[in-house]
């Protein structure tokens, strides 16, 4: 953790290499859950587009790839493998399954680069974090203690709506107090908002990231952090809540 802190501080090309080394690990990660060696032709279509998602915010100074054709191509990636009628696979599944990856772990990760390039952006960087935290340790205290009724059985048996509501609550208290003690922009009810929205959007990370595990019948993304599993066991609530609270921003400052 404070190495982690230290490098979101100082930002700048020591930001861009660490989150360039998160990415490319996270992104291979994902393709092997999928049984898709780096070198296969899928894998090296979503390094390629990974490396030009990764470009965009390091070279422009800040700037991020227009999101509508991002999430656009990303969606058109799923909807085209969710429609296929024949199960055998095909050359370009691999392929699609490429974009999809690239998409929806890479191309939300860079705004590490440029919500921390905002101004007053480590802070905004600082309150994303604490609050993804307050959410997942508050989900797990109160579902623990209180757990009965569950909410997603079928892809995580062990979460609860009890440990939801607990998360929620931990996430717009903390997260409303990391806001104050930082003094950031924005009032109170806004913040609360936006903070109660970041929890739910890290628990649709999580449980995203929940459902391919269980659909490669894995327990773990990955082995690369021992005792805590895989890059994207730690980072499935961040990925989804980074670009949120950055648009957030822009839309607050301009």
């Amino acid at each position: 953790m404070p190495l982690i802190f230290a490098v979101i501080w100082f930002g700048g090309p020591v930001l861009s290499i660490a989150v360039t080394a998160i990415i490319v690990a996270a992104i291979i990660e994902f393709y092997a859950l999928l049984s898709m060696r780096w070198w296969s032709p899928g894998a090296l279509v979503g390094l390629a587009l990974t490396a030009l998602l990764l470009a965009i915010p390091i070279f422009r100074s800040g700037e991020v790839i227009e999101p509508m054709f991002a999430i656009a191509s990303g969606v058109l990636c799923l909807a085209m493998l969710s429609l296929k009628r024949e199960r055998r696979v095909s050359f370009f599944d691999p392929i699609m399954w490429g974009g999809v990856g690239a998409y929806v772990i890479a191309w939300p990760l860079t705004h590490f680069i440029v919500l921390r390039d905002l101004s007053e952006g480590r802070y905004w960087v600082f309150y994303v974090l604490v609050t993804v935290f307050a959410a997942d340790t508050g989900a797990y205290f109160v579902g623990k203690a209180f757990g009965r009724r569950k909410l997603a059985p079928r892809i995580s048996p062990n979460k609860t709506m009890e440990g939801a509501g607990g998360g929620i609550a931990a996430a717009v208290l903390l997260g409303t107090l990391a806001h104050n003690l930082m003094d950031l922009p924005g009032a109170l009810h806004q913040i609360a908002a936006l903070s109660c929205i970041t929890s739910l959007v890290s628990m649709v990370g999580d449980l995203t990231e929940s459902y391919l595990k269980r659909r490669v019948g894995a327990k773990e993304s990955g082995r690369l952090l021992p005792g805590h599993g895989g890059i994207l066991d730690r980072l499935d609530s961040v990925v989804f809540t980074l670009p949120l609270v950055y648009y957030y921003v822009k839309w607050l400052t301009d």
